[in-house]
């Protein structure tokens, strides 16, 4: 291969890979997931003791009142993007998508007085994206679609020592991650594009969490989460791209041996939370996560070692939640969470070798339920919504624009459990 189509290819393929990690934007989660949870804005690292302590802090599991298992939690809802001009011939990218989502399901089982095992399966983040733009006066086209799905699952346990008010408890789980990628452009006159990007990666990742009583109603806890270690991956990179009269851009390339992370970085948590039992409750959580620089994706072409890397900014996020049971058996729930990105578009548009984009998002919640002796079923909507900076390069190696761009995405949930 010549010197020059191998640049080609470099160009081109880094402008594919560039799109994944827009994708990969650095918020921590889409939306909260979780039955009492995801009515309270997320905050549970104090106060969480059914399957919801599985995910956001094993030592709650020590306060369940019994065996039960959550048979579904279903989120259905609808992602809505758009930047103005992103596209490099001034048009809008603008997406809206319908995803159907297993939020949340698991199990507790109490296995002494002191130890309670419990097992869970979340999906904390799941987008989908469809693009169709023409500007048919100029012979303009973009197509594209993308899907980015996570899935955690694992064990989790907890102890107390019998009339102690101090709770510990540890989880592991295995995380997936499913993208696709599939894009095609057309300036008419300057060239065509024609891509497609598959890459899956399975890691571990294990956490520790201890809860305290502290007292009239009181209660402090405090979790630490594990760097994501990758176990296994697989990915697929494919594309073509012809410049008119250019031999430089006449290029075409496939690959199935694309190494690719799912890297998630440390997470310290703590929260706080008042529960008066049967009445109401409270609770606010602050939740870090430190910066880190990795990988995304790395393969070869004729020879060169290319990868496309990314730079996480630490980010410190929120939830404040309040539950108010009417009856002592209609439990209604609010919250607020903040979601914000740790990854920045710099100021400088070509100061930077990938696509991204930066929104800091701001979530609500709302749910109302009814709870018996034998079971309990929620109903409940998150809404979050943000704006921020978007940078894109529809032009493939040429130049970047960074524009503004808005995003939003409502859940409405649906979550049942059953008690033993």
């Amino acid at each position: 291969m010549n010197k020059t189509k191998q640049t080609g290819l470099v160009i081109a393929s880094m402008s594919l890979a560039a799109t994944a990690a827009f994708a990969t934007d650095g918020r921590y989660r889409e939306y909260v997931v979780g039955e009492r949870a995801g009515g309270m804005g997320g905050a549970a690292i104090a106060v969480a003791s059914d399957v919801d302590a599985v995910f956001y802090n094993p030592a709650g599991l020590a306060h369940s009142h019994g065996d039960s298992i959550s048979l579904s939690a279903n989120l259905y809802g609808v992602q809505n993007y758009k930047t103005k001009g992103g596209l490099d011939w001034g048009g809008d990218d603008k997406s809206d998508s319908f995803v159907t989502i297993p939020g949340a399901m698991g199990g507790i089982s109490r296995l002494s007085d002191e130890w309670v095992a419990g097992f869970g399966a979340f999906a904390p983040k799941q987008e989908k994206r469809h693009l169709i733009a023409t500007d048919s006066q100029r012979r303009n086209f973009t197509h594209g679609d993308y899907n980015d799905q996570t899935l955690w699952i694992g064990p989790a346990i907890a102890w107390s020592p019998k009339d102690s008010r101090f709770s510990l408890g540890a989880g592991l789980f295995a995380v997936y991650r499913d993208f696709s990628l599939s894009q095609s452009a057309f300036k008419g006159g300057l060239y065509t594009m024609n891509g497609a990007l598959d890459m899956k990666a399975l890691g571990v990742l294990a956490s520790v969490g201890a809860q305290v009583d502290l007292g009239d109603g009181w209660s402090a806890g405090v979790s630490v989460q594990s760097p994501n270690v990758r176990v296994w991956d697989e990915g697929t990179l494919s594309m073509n791209m012809a410049a008119d009269g250019n031999d430089y851009l006449d290029v075409g390339y496939y690959s199935r041996d694309v190494r690719v992370d799912n890297y998630i970085p440390w997470q310290f948590a703590a929260g706080i939370g008042r529960t008066e039992p049967g009445l109401w409750g409270f609770a606010l959580d602050a939740i870090y996560h430190p910066s880190k620089d990795f990988d995304l994706m790395r393969w070869d072409i004729g020879g060169e070692r290319v990868a496309q890397s990314i730079h996480l900014h630490s980010v410190l996020d929120v939830s404040l939640g309040g539950e108010y049971i009417v009856a002592k058996r209609y439990p209604i729930r609010a919250g607020a969470y903040t979601a914000f990105s740790a990854i920045r578009v710099p100021d400088d548009p070509n100061n930077t070798d990938f696509i991204t984009t930066d929104v800091d998002m701001y979530g609500l919640t709302f749910s109302v339920g009814r709870r018996t002796n034998l079971m309990s079923i929620n109903v409940g909507i998150d809404y979050a919504f943000g704006s921020g900076h978007d940078l894109s390069d529809n032009s493939f190696g040429y130049s970047k624009v960074r524009t503004d761009c808005d995003r939003s995405v409502t859940m409405v949930t649906v979550s049942t459990t059953y008690y033993f």
